[in-house]
């Protein structure tokens, strides 16, 4: 199974919905042969958009929402942003961009892939941030380090500035570092971290869908064709 598809499968273990799985089966196949074609991404997301965009979240659509009443795509991102009053911060782009960490790009790019994905739709650094952070413990994990050990190599390459997330504690709600705790918490739990994932969030679909990638990635052996 290649790394991307591991992941994909993981996603789609913890997620109750579709949504996440659908975004993130998007950007797989969009940027598949060319990680860095974001003026790909753009498009891809408008046409997720005009089809109807399910289970995004309030961001994505209404960025745009704005674009398609003539907005440039960083107006739109500003004034999303204003509009919430600041609250700019969930997981979506945790979740459609994980699939990064399975594809041909060097682990050093990761972090900046991650962030400019982020600021296609969340102003928030803090979604960028959180969406990097997973990203890098999917790669480790993908290449057979343990998650403890992923965990805190990521966090001994991150800026003591961009850390001030994980004060977050795990929560059902769908703020990227409470998202991004509640994954990483539940994908501890050996055997059936996934399961208690998913009824601890009940009608949320948020950390199940990290739970889900993480645990794919440390548990199946990954055979990259």
């Amino acid at each position: 199974m290649k790394k991307v598809e591991l992941i994909l499968q993981g996603i789609s273990d913890g997620d109750a919905i579709g949504g996440p799985f659908a975004m993130a089966s998007l950007v797989a196949k969009t940027l598949a042969n060319d990680p860095y074609d974001f003026d790909a991404l753009d498009k891809a997301y408008r046409d997720y958009y005009d089809s109807g965009s399910f289970d995004s979240g309030p961001t994505f659509e209404k960025v745009h929402e704005l674009m398609a009443n003539g907005y440039t795509r960083s107006e739109a991102v500003v004034e999303t942003h204003r509009l919430f009053n600041g609250s700019t911060a969930g997981c979506n782009p945790m979740h459609r961009f994980m699939v990064i960490a399975g594809l041909d790009v060097p682990y050093e790019r990761l972090d900046s892939l991650a962030r400019r994905d982020a600021r296609m739709t969340h102003h928030d650094p803090i979604a960028g941030t959180c969406s990097s952070f997973l990203i890098r413990i999917l790669r480790r994990s993908l290449n057979n380090e343990d998650l403890v050990d992923a965990q805190k190599s990521v966090i001994e390459e991150t800026s003591p500035m961009g850390l001030n997330f994980r004060k977050a504690w795990p929560s059902k709600n769908g703020f990227a570092p409470e998202v991004l705790c509640a994954g990483i918490k539940f994908a501890h739990i050996k055997g059936n971290g996934l399961q208690q994932a998913i009824a601890y969030a009940g009608t949320n679909n948020y950390c199940p869908v990290v739970t889900g990638a993480l645990t794919a990635a440390m548990q199946t052996k990954v055979i990259n064709l």
